[in-house]
């Protein structure tokens, strides 16, 4: 088999939201290395969160030990990268948002397996796109060094140098043309004893966002800690500072609205309190569905940590269906008394 057919690429792309706007991309001019930060989402998961959640944050394409899997389209933008930093107009006058692909690798699986289709599918956007493979890929951390450390954050923990990693994928590169046989990459024997993927490398904090966020956020959530405006938006705001506060309060550590690595370690073995009564909403007494407008709408966009703004439009329907999905109930998009009496 020819090394360019080495592997399959699956294409199954999120609906037009926050995380997909459609928007063209300038021709790929570089490519920008991610990974996922997160030991427990692989690609299908990562895809079934951006499509039902749709946050303000995005990437091309995520990769497991089983699979490449594109969630937008490579002549679209993506989101993943501030805007405002100044690295990627220095090194390739554009954003990279605006010019760049964003490739995720997942942590999910066998390394081996996931780094080998890491590698390929980085070779193939070289060809595929006339870059070279030296000058035109660029870690994630190099454009955002004041936040980032991906993707050595776990190309080091499993023995992989960056530099090993842009070798490798011009073997690869070189290669393409070749039987499979004529190059081999090969990530070392090493195993990672424990990585804490919950808990990002550093503290987080006002003016943060991202995965490690968002799951910093549902942590809150799923203890208690209810984020009823923004939810799970994947942004560091006036809101999450005030449940970790609390949060902070309710345990006896030190309360200054930041997450570090004692207050995570106090959030993995927080126990919701028995005697922790959930607050009851009422039932309206009438369907909210698409087109409904008002206050309850307001509670149901909160409840599936879409954006308040009273109007139940697609959005909040896709929202909405993730969440009937996830606990086991009638996926309609209709919010009657009993997906109703679920949320609140």
């Amino acid at each position: 088999m020819a090394i360019s057919n080495k592997y399959q690429i699956e294409q199954r792309f999120i609906s037009y939201g926050d995380a997909r706007s459609g928007e063209k991309l300038i021709c790929p001019k570089f490519v920008v290395s991610h990974e996922t930060a997160n030991n427990t989402a692989d690609a299908d998961d990562h895809y079934k969160y951006f499509d039902g959640q749709q946050p303000n944050a995005s990437a091309h394409t995520f990769i497991d030990d089983t699979k490449i899997l594109e969630i937008i389209p490579l002549d679209e933008k993506a989101w993943h990268n501030r805007y405002g930093n100044p690295e990627d107009n220095r090194m390739f006058g554009e954003d990279a948002n605006d010019a760049a692909i964003g490739v995720e690798l997942c942590r999910t699986g066998d390394f081996k397996k996931a780094y080998d289709r890491y590698v390929w599918y980085h070779a193939y956007l070289c060809r595929k796109f006339e870059l070279d493979v030296f000058k035109r890929i660029v870690a994630h951390k190099t454009l955002d060094p004041r936040r980032r450390s991906d993707p050595e954050s776990w190309l080091k923990p499993n023995g992989v140098t960056w530099s090993k990693f842009i070798n490798d994928v011009k073997a690869y590169y070189d290669a393409w043309d070749g039987e499979e046989t004529t190059v081999k990459v090969e990530a070392p024997e090493q195993k990672v004893k424990a990585v804490v993927v919950s808990n990002p490398e550093r503290a987080l904090r006002k003016g943060d966002n991202g995965t490690p966020v968002t799951n910093l956020q549902k942590k809150l959530i799923a203890a208690g800690f209810k984020l009823p405006k923004y939810g799970a938006d994947g942004d560091y705001g006036y809101e999450t500072v005030s449940a970790v506060k609390v949060f902070q309060k309710a345990v006896g550590i030190t309360v200054d609205g930041i997450a570090g690595p004692v207050t995570f370690s106090k959030l993995e073995t927080y126990k919701k309190p028995k005697n922790k009564s959930k607050s009851i909403v009422a039932y309206p007494g009438h369907l909210i569905k698409k087109g409904s407008r008002g206050k309850d709408v307001e509670r149901v966009q909160r409840a599936v940590s879409v954006s308040p703004d009273g109007v139940f439009g697609t959005k909040t329907e896709v929202a909405v269906k993730a969440y009937q999905k996830r606990h086991g109930l009638k996926v309609d998009g209709l919010v009657g008394r009993e997906t109703w009496n679920k949320l609140f």
